[in-house]
């Protein structure tokens, strides 16, 4: 049971960090970029390149998957398999099991509140992003933690990413090309890109502070088709901070558009709800 526990609690913890990174990018541009109307003048190079990016993005809107997961923190790891749920624009499920035993653990992220359920303790938290102490401050936005799991260049603070292609810088680095969006006062953002098919290979956030030495990479791989388009199948998240490495990589399989799923968890009666800081302050290390 011990080992159970610590798979839900790191996976908690991991999934928690990218949840506070998608924070900090979506405070650090609240006030960069204007409104989202779209400008008239003529696209650049860098925003004709970044919306055939765009347009490799899967038409669907729903998306299921069964996942093999492993869990790093330092120097622990555990592996677990589950299933990934996505509605865009309205949520995403991760629920973590081990053989024989089932559903150990779920994390549940609408725009609205976050819930994580505890099931070897039965215990859960349901809050919005406001009744955390560590995220008042920020204005979180469901988006940036969305476009990570769909596979999407984002603009943090914004759902209509085409109206700020134009903040966006090109580069090329040998058979990729790099899309730089550095007009955030705190964050830097890049997303390697693979030239020859314009899919997102690598989404990196980093600090400008240059004595900050975390950031956030999202590499991805084993594009697999799906619906119209092609979806990576194989994602590795890796959160590098001042003491400890976290990492969440995930491979995908049986990919589908079932929607034949309830997209809010119901938890019976026996679960106990408790305090969303009396667990995230005991899920990191």
């Amino acid at each position: 049971m011990k080992i159970m526990t610590t798979g839900c609690k790191m996976l908690a913890t991991v999934v928690m960090i990218m949840v506070i990174l998608g924070l900090a990018a979506c405070s650090s541009t609240k006030h960069v970029g204007g409104t989202d109307a779209p400008k008239a003048k003529a696209a650049s190079p860098a925003a004709s390149y970044a919306k055939k990016v765009l347009t490799n993005t899967p038409e669907v809107k729903v998306l299921t998957a069964k996942m093999k997961v492993g869990l790093a923190i330092g120097d622990r790891n555990v592996s677990l398999s589950g299933n990934l749920r996505m509605k865009r624009g309205d949520v995403i499920q991760l629920s973590m099991s081990f053989p024989l035993v089932g559903e150990v653990c779920r994390m549940e992220f609408t725009a609205n509140e976050v819930l994580v359920v505890d099931r070897i303790n039965t215990r859960y938290v349901r809050a919005s992003y406001d009744q955390v102490d560590f995220l008042r401050s920020a204005n979180l936005d469901f988006n940036v933690l969305e476009s990570i799991f769909w596979n999407e260049i984002f603009y943090p603070g914004s759902k209509d990413v085409e109206s700020h292609l134009d903040e966006y810088t090109i580069s090329s680095a040998g058979s990729h090309t790099l899309l730089s969006l550095a007009t955030a006062p705190k964050l830097d953002y890049a997303f390697l890109t693979i030239t020859e098919s314009a899919l997102l290979d690598r989404t990196t956030v980093s600090s400008k502070n240059i004595t900050d030495k975390s950031n956030l990479v999202c590499a991805y791989g084993d594009f697999a088709k799906f619906g119209a388009g092609r979806f990576p199948t194989h994602m590795q998240l890796t959160f590098a901070g001042d003491a400890k490495t976290y990492g969440l990589d995930i491979s995908l399989s049986s990919l589908a558009a079932n929607s034949d799923w309830k997209t809010r968890t119901e938890l019976s009666a026996k679960y106990q709800r408790i305090e969303a800081e009396q667990l995230f302050k005991s899920l990191i290390p």
